[in-house]
């Protein structure tokens, strides 16, 4: 896998020409050194996909099983996020009318509006929060604090019963290997991107944005 994205990531480079003994696209440059460049953006041009292309695009993986803090009085609670998470793409409480694909930051605006019962989330517009909150776990009867980030919901109705009925999420990509595995429907996407993050090293930024553009169309 991490060879057959390298090559073809190099194939579209190609058709731009860096590897022209005339052009002066990579003056001083090499193919190993190019090939080291894809590896080290493949990450970050995965980070930049997941907020351009479906989510559908992208492994799903199910976080119910999280450990759920409820706070039934006031009808909120929040779940310990898995170590992967990435981005979420979908959640629903039990009860909501609908699901949300949004977890907005703890420093926005509107998650400081979720502390007031009258303004927050509800079953019909729910709301998630991205926060991070220390956490008590016990490990082979040892008690320990710890800090992790969690989704805080808002809301459900106050005294109910409180169940997780969908919990979806993009779980990180771990740095480009022959394990790598990518949806069929990324894989040329995502190499256009990467070849543009290399030619924005390279300080070819007109031909960078050229690659960009190309990723987007070919997902219409």
């Amino acid at each position: 896998m991490k060879a057959e994205f390298i090559s073809r990531v190099m194939q579209i480079m190609n058709e731009l020409g860096w590897n022209d003994t005339e052009s002066d696209a990579f003056i001083g440059s090499n193919t190993a050194k190019v090939k080291g460049h894809i590896e080290s953006v493949f990450v970050d041009g995965w980070r930049k996909a997941v907020t351009i292309f479906p989510k559908t695009y992208f492994t799903i993986k199910s976080f119910s099983d999280q450990k759920l803090v409820s706070d039934i009085p006031h009808g909120t609670g929040y779940i310990i996020l898995p170590e992967d998470f990435y981005s979420l793409a979908s959640f629903k409480m039990r009860g909501w009318q609908v699901a949300t694909e949004t977890l907005i930051p703890g420093s926005d605006p509107m998650a400081r509006v979720q502390a007031n019962e009258y303004t927050r989330g509800n079953i019909c517009r729910p709301m998630c929060v991205l926060n991070n909150k220390t956490v008590r776990e016990s490990v082979d009867g040892h008690i320990s604090y710890i800090q992790k980030d969690v989704l805080e919901y808002y809301s459900v109705p106050t005294g109910s019963k409180q169940e997780i009925e969908e919990a979806l999420y993009i779980p990180l990509i771990s740095p480009l290997s022959d394990d790598t595995i990518l949806n069929e429907k990324l894989y040329i996407p995502l190499a256009y991107i990467c070849a543009s993050m290399v030619f924005y090293i390279f300080e070819k930024p007109d031909i960078a944005q050229v690659l960009e553009k190309k990723a987007t169309e070919i997902i219409k």
